[in-house]
């Protein structure tokens, strides 16, 4: 039996026997190699279910849609190892309850997809371990390093040519687990934090203000760089972030729901090199 048929069997068990009320997963795509969300009630649909090397979402962001979760009642859901993550995040963030949660896991591999064992995200440890000790952003390792290697003149021209291609249509923010907040600073009028046109100044500010906002929490999913209509390289900067963070902190996000996140957080012996 295929990963494909073993998930939709399970998935069906789960609504069969009432121990979900839904089963968030992928459906066919508009094309054969697309996937779209699905959310599956009955074990009658279960056969529309997807799983493989196409389902590239990170379906976690759902969890966190408005009441959702407030009957106490629990959802299943597909989940890459960069979902696992998220949702430890949003459980250390107290967005959700991970008891709630019920994880059907799996890993990505070339043309393949292979199952995480577990139902929990307390079930995961080795394999986010294992994750950590991998070099942040080894798939763009040679335009991570042409970045690296440029001046800070240079570097500045790049990302402001990159920047100036963004039209505002906040398509990171909307795909972005960690960006959950029910009204976004952005679109915020009265103060004006964030210019909301699209010019060189505002396109800045938007864009440096939300990459501080997912320092130590952007767990790499990729869907900022999918979701964006022209093809900034916005993992970079996460990934930049990433880096920074793992290097001072020792911070990889996304390891267990009872992670501190670590710009939300301090002791008092921390060293305060940042005052001059």
């Amino acid at each position: 039996m295929s990963i494909q048929e073993q998930y939709r069997k399970k998935a069906a068990e789960l609504l069969s026997s009432g121990e979900v009320k839904l089963v968030i997963g992928y459906g066919a795509g508009t094309t054969p190699d697309r996937r779209r969300p699905l959310f599956v009630r009955s074990a009658d649909e279960t056969s529309k279910l997807h799983l493989d090397a196409a389902c590239e979402a990170n379906l976690s962001g759902y969890l966190v849609t408005e009441g959702l979760l407030a009957d106490r009642k629990k959802v299943g859901i597909f989940l890459g190892p960069e979902g696992i993550r998220s949702v430890n995040i949003l459980a250390s963030e107290s967005q959700l309850d991970p008891d709630q949660i019920v994880i059907m896991g799996f890993n990505r591999e070339a043309e393949s997809v292979s199952a995480l064992e577990g139902s929990n995200v307390r079930d995961f440890p080795a394999m986010l371990a294992a994750l950590k000790e991998q070099a942040p952003g080894a798939g763009e390792q040679a335009l991570v390093e042409r970045i690296e290697n440029m001046t800070p003149e240079e570097r500045f021209t790049f990302w402001q040519a990159e920047f100036e291609k963004c039209i505002k249509c906040y398509a990171c923010r909307q795909v972005c687990p960690m960006c959950y907040c029910r009204r976004c600073i952005v679109d915020n009028n009265q103060p004006q934090w964030v210019q909301t046109s699209s010019h060189t100044l505002g396109n800045f500010e938007w864009n440096l203000v939300r990459a501080f906002h997912l320092s130590g929490r952007c767990v790499e999913c990729g869907g900022c760089d999918r979701a964006c209509p022209v093809n900034i390289p916005l993992r970079l900067i996460n990934r930049r972030m990433a880096m920074e963070v793992l290097d001072a902190y020792d911070h990889f996000s996304g390891m267990s729901p009872d992670q501190e996140t670590v710009l939300a957080s301090f002791k008092k012996d921390d060293p305060e090199t940042f005052i001059l």
